[in-house]
């Protein structure tokens, strides 16, 4: 039986010649004062393309101004005129268009060279809008109608119905 064990296992070994591996030389490290070379500070960009503009630039691009472009501008009301200007302003209501945002309907009005958004109640502030009303002080809001495009507001006892 050794001597089948024997053929087996010299037919399994290798010469030491055939087993060895041998690897290319290893690449040149390059010198320390190689890897400290300057880096461009602008990289000029490829033919072709053209550059982004860097954060800086468009920061100072951005202009500086009203927090909230949609909100009605402060007019100062001259002395002795906010009556006369109230009832001005009623003749010159437009009504443009309605909007339900965050389950709340508001009708977008237009009042003289004002406009924005009115909602259900007095003088149709919009709770939680921070904006100031702009309609006069014997208007309110009763109710705003999305799907019709209906609004309907009530001057002093009086019922106007607004539609788009």
């Amino acid at each position: 039986m050794a001597l089948m064990v024997i053929p087996g296992l010299v037919a399994c070994g290798s010469s030491p010649e055939s087993g060895t591996i041998s690897l290319p030389p290893a690449a040149p490290k390059p010198p320390a004062s190689a890897l400290k070379a300057p880096i461009a500070a602008n990289p000029q960009p490829a033919a072709g393309f053209t550059p982004l503009p860097t954060p800086q630039q468009v920061v100072a691009a951005l202009p500086t101004g009203r927090v909230d472009p949609f909100a009605p501008l402060a007019q100062p009301a001259a002395a002795g005129a906010p009556a006369a200007a109230a009832s001005a302003s009623a003749s010159q209501l437009r009504f443009t268009g309605v909007i339900r945002t965050a389950g709340q309907a508001q009708a977008l009005v237009q009042v003289g060279d004002q406009s924005g958004a009115v909602c259900v109640g007095r003088r149709g502030v919009c709770r939680g809008s921070g904006l100031p009303a702009f309609l006069p002080a014997d208007w309110s809001v009763t109710s705003i109608d999305v799907a019709s495009g209906r609004l309907v507001l009530n001057q002093a006892g009086q019922r106007r119905v607004f539609t788009l």
